[in-house]
């Protein structure tokens, strides 16, 4: 009976140990897909705080982030959205929300060229609001 237990636990390791490896490849392709949108959008990501006052809210934290082979806004509600280029500038990008309502982002630089702010603009929720890049 130990014998049985014993090729069974080494069975299932040996199939959890091939699944891992197959994987392995595209982890490794995931991972160099992120790292390439990080590097090509690094002036874009980080934190926006997004003025919603004149909408009855209040200073409301929102990330820029790559994640899963993309560029994504996570507001911290566990919804993140994706957001694709829009145009040529690299600095427009469009998207839906959970409610597959459309999403538009712009990104403001200042005149050393730095990004310092984003515009993003929900007009099916009535939402057009500018944030201020904190890091």
């Amino acid at each position: 009976m130990n014998i049985l237990v014993r090729l069974r636990k080494a069975a299932i390791f040996a199939v959890g140990l091939g699944l891992v490896l197959l994987a392995a490849p595209s982890l490794r392709s995931q991972t160099a897909a992120d790292e390439a949108l990080t590097k090509k959008y690094a002036d874009l990501l980080g934190r926006y705080d997004l003025d919603l006052t004149a909408l009855g809210g209040d200073m409301h934290p929102t990330n820029v982030i790559v994640r899963d082979g993309g560029l994504w806004l996570d507001d911290g509600d566990g919804r993140p959205d994706a957001i694709k280029p829009a145009g040529d500038s690299g600095l427009e990008f469009e998207g839906q929300d959970d409610n597959s309502s459309p999403i538009k982002v712009t990104f403001i630089k200042d005149d050393s060229g730095a990004v310092v702010k984003m515009h993003l603009v929900m007009a099916d929720a009535g939402v057009d609001v500018f944030g201020k890049k904190i890091k």
